[in-house]
């Protein structure tokens, strides 16, 4: 990525952090973005995630660890006791693991660091999704969005984007955070592939605004509309068709 790398061990410290605080009185609210979730559904999930990522760390490329080994989180109050173990099990295995030995993950072998940054987005992305149930979230660190955006691009599109739904035939979509000084991104819709890379052209959609908000269009967190639009505006809601990730 362009910029400061944003120091991931950190940030999945931060973010987890916050999202074992949520109330207690919280926990039956609904996500007004995914439709049946509520922010207990939240907690637990990336409770599940954390013990399936310290799982992960602690094993090799050849011997994943079974989805059905990780328990999973109680319903309740208990989640939040559940998930602060999870997170603390997870920071320690993060700790204490080189961050170039390999690991098993869905894309097939990579350095344990793959595991800190993704976990990374993971926990921010749901610590967003828990606070916007019951108001106005505290925004995604900058630099860990700007950093999102390209994980998008380098993990999840060759990995889960629908093309089928995508349908591209080299339409262009262009990003511009307007809140980072080195925050654009040109992308280009293809039948099986997008190509894409940090610069400035003309897209045929062109969206502006925080680097967060673009982050949160890309996951489908946020409309299309409450960014700043220029161009087919119709490409971005193709886009989350597709990004059902």
């Amino acid at each position: 990525m362009n910029g400061t790398q944003p120091d991931h061990l950190h940030q999945l410290r931060v973010e987890l952090s916050r999202l074992g605080g949520v109330d207690v009185d919280h926990l039956m609210h609904p996500i007004p973005h995914i439709e049946d979730w509520t922010v207990g559904a939240v907690v637990g999930h990336t409770g599940w995630l954390a013990r399936y990522g310290a799982a992960a760390l602690a094993s090799s490329p050849d011997n994943p660890p079974s989805r059905s080994a990780v328990p999973e989180p109680p319903a309740g109050p208990e989640v939040l006791e559940w998930f602060d173990e999870a997170q603390r099990e997870l920071i320690d295995v993060v700790e204490q693991t080189d961050p170039q030995r390999m690991t098993p993950t869905f894309t097939g072998p990579q350095p344990a660091s793959w595991w800190c940054r993704r976990l990374a987005h993971e926990a921010s992305m749901h610590r967003w999704d828990a606070y916007a149930a019951s108001g106005s979230p505290e925004p995604i660190d900058a630099r860990l969005a700007q950093d999102g955006i390209d994980e998008v691009f380098e993990v999840f599109v060759p990995n889960r984007l629908n093309f089928e739904v995508l349908a591209g035939a080299g339409e262009t979509m262009h990003l511009h955070a307007t809140d980072i000084d080195d925050g654009e991104w040109m992308i280009t819709y293809g039948p099986d592939a997008i190509e894409w890379h940090h610069g400035h052209d003309k897209g045929d959609v062109a969206a502006r605004g925080p680097v967060a908000d673009l982050l949160l269009m890309l996951w489908g967190r946020l409309p299309p509309s409450r960014l700043e639009l220029y161009g087919d505006s119709r490409l971005l809601d193709r886009w989350q068709a597709a990004a059902t990730f």
